[in-house]
């Protein structure tokens, strides 16, 4: 079976569960309110909207891979780590003041238009917002409850639970570190690459732990997949710069001029301000974090991207990662069951060569 059947094949029965489970919860809303109701209903049109189910296909394969010693409904302890993502995304979404996530509306701004006419500019911005901040945290809670309501013995769900939590806190670190970042002129690439571990790579290595605890994983397996997990997640990130700047809307379901308008410190503009002549590194200084940059300005900072090398190391600095990736991998002992560990191979290959 091909890398994409696989995941096809899991990515079926993870959205399964997350329906299953979002219908309960739509269900049992129903006994307070229809307000409940629907806004239950808005975070499950939210969470289907799209995805990849990175980390909780990675989680059944990290579970099946150290042989699956513990008996538990996997698929439902998977949603932890999808809700957990997609929590993070309703709050950064208010963060960056975006307003389409996933070819859609974003969380707080659904609810912004859905009651502008009723209570007016000002006062239904102020809505949008507080129902956002409800909804992450709602959304983060069901990823709790999904871990604590598997089944799995109380021993593993615990530890399962303590990874759940110090993940968020990494994702909350990294994005708290990643705001100061933005604000600063110059950024190195050792700081660079520790936010993006923090705020992206972290969570998809703890995905990859809680399976392997349910799964009652050894040290080395666990170790080998940590390593593994935060590499392959810098490498995601850095892909998800490259396409932030030149992925095409209509795939990645997000503007492509939105990064360069948030002024973020990508590893794009890391290395193209260290390389730039002073007069084109103000230029672009004064374009990066301009909500109103024009199109043309946009481009300029495309241009300097190429022209710098900056592009091109991103994407080298990518496939160094996946390749170091796989070398750890491989250092799990025992090993990991083949069809496991040819599918995080076949995975890391993907990250960065994706296009969405």
């Amino acid at each position: 079976m091909s890398f994409k059947d696989l995941w096809n094949l899991q990515l079926k029965k993870v959205n399964n569960a997350l329906i299953n489970f979002l219908d309960g919860k739509i269900k049992e809303a129903g006994e307070i309110s229809p307000v409940n109701v629907q806004f239950y209903k808005d975070i499950k049109e939210f969470v289907l909207r799209g995805g990849k189910r990175l980390r909780p296909v990675g989680l059944v394969f990290a579970y099946e891979g150290v042989g699956a010693r513990y008996n538990g409904d996997v698929y439902k302890a998977s949603l932890c780590v999808e809700l957990l993502h997609n929590s993070t995304l309703v709050h950064d979404d208010i963060i960056d003041h975006d307003e389409l996530r996933r070819g859609g509306p974003t969380f707080h701004v659904l609810y912004r238009d859905r009651f502008k006419e009723e209570f007016g500019d000002v006062v239904a911005e102020d809505f949008g917002v507080a129902m956002g901040i409800l909804g992450g945290d709602l959304i983060w809670n069901l990823g709790l409850e999904a871990i604590l309501t598997s089944g799995f013995p109380s021993d593993q769900c615990v530890e399962a639970a303590r990874l759940f939590q110090k993940a968020f806190q990494d994702v909350v670190d990294g994005v708290l570190y990643e705001a100061f970042l933005a604000k600063r002129r110059d950024v190195s690439e050792e700081e660079y690459m520790l936010m993006i571990k923090l705020k992206t790579a972290c969570l998809f290595e703890k995905s990859l732990l809680i399976g392997a605890v349910l799964g009652g994983g050894t040290e080395e397996q666990m170790k080998a997949l940590s390593g593994y997990a935060i590499k392959v997640g810098q490498a995601f990130q850095i892909q998800d710069d490259i396409l932030g700047s030149f992925g095409k809307e209509e795939v990645t379901g997000k503007p492509a001029d939105s990064d360069i308008k948030e002024g973020k410190k990508t590893i794009l503009v890391v290395k193209a301000l260290e390389t730039l002549e002073e007069k084109e590194r103000e230029r672009m200084l004064n374009i990066l974090g301009r909500s109103d940059a024009t199109p043309d300005e946009v481009n300029f900072v495309r241009e300097m991207f190429v022209k710098s090398g900056a592009l091109s190391y991103a994407k080298k600095k990518a496939f160094k990662l996946k390749d170091e990736a796989k070398e750890l991998l491989k250092q799990a002992d025992p090993p990991l069951s083949a069809g496991a560990e040819k599918f995080f191979l076949d995975l890391a290959d993907f990250v960065v060569s994706r296009i969405y």
